[in-house]
């Protein structure tokens, strides 16, 4: 399936190398774990194995963009087992409007992730708790751009006659931006927890929507990711005292 490629072109794909895209993270290795079949379907018991698999074989960043509308106690174990061993875990929020899809929801332990445009706003179908306004979820941390991102796809998808990339939308083309960015905060930062990198994220994000809702809300969480913001070095010296 073409989705998987997309998400990790996104994330990793190489640049400074006259070809195609640049991913966020290009330096990085993608450790690809498939829990999904051939038509982007799978059971949660997959996604656990593959977690767990992910967490044992030393990745520093798990991207899952997929989500279900029902809860699993083995996939929030699943992410708290990838958390406690100081992964950066992000999730998709979601593309039907409705609630914060699962894993995503798992907000403890994961980023969950929602899509912006071209005009710095939310999209309509972004996931961010329900139908009512005041039922909007708080699980959402993060924004991210998701409307027409170009990235990698497999060759076969279109033929030979055609270039491999294409154009993705939504949370999944969202959230590897997110771990992309994780992945750079832990290559000039290896020291930092997986929690304080997730910090860093929220509290560098630009609040897009501070107009009409001012601070951390439930559509768009702290705002859209600001990379330069993220990765400035942060340098702190002990003060000086005369003696």
């Amino acid at each position: 399936n073409w989705h998987g490629t997309h998400v990790a072109g996104v994330a990793a794909a190489e640049t400074n190398n006259s070809e195609g895209i640049a991913g966020v993270a290009w330096n990085c290795k993608i450790l690809p774990v498939k829990v999904l079949d051939e038509n982007g379907d799978g059971d949660y018991s997959d996604a656990v194995e593959g977690i767990r698999w992910a967490a044992d074989h030393d990745a520093d960043v798990i991207n899952l963009s997929f989500g279900g509308d029902v809860s699993s106690s083995a996939l929030e174990d699943a992410l708290e087992y990838a958390y406690a061993k100081n992964i950066v875990i992000v999730a998709a929020a979601g593309n039907d409007g409705g609630a914060v899809l699962y894993p995503a929801a798992y907000d403890e332990y994961c980023l969950a992730v929602a899509a912006t445009n071209y005009n710095d706003e939310r999209v309509t179908y972004s996931n961010t708790g329900g139908v009512w306004e005041s039922n909007y979820g708080p699980e959402i941390d993060i924004a991210a751009p998701g409307q027409r991102i170009l990235s990698l796809v497999p060759t076969w998808l279109f033929g030979p006659d055609y270039l491999p990339y294409a154009y993705g939308l939504g949370t999944s083309a969202a959230a590897p931006q997110v771990a992309g960015l994780a992945a750079l905060i832990k290559s000039i930062k290896p020291h930092l927890t997986a929690d304080q990198i997730m910090s860093v994220i929220r509290y560098s994000a630009d609040d897009i929507n501070s107009g009409s809702y001012p601070g951390k809300d439930d559509f768009i969480g702290y705002g859209r990711i600001n990379m330069r913001k993220a990765l400035v070095p942060i340098i702190i010296t002990p003060s000086a005292h005369k003696q």
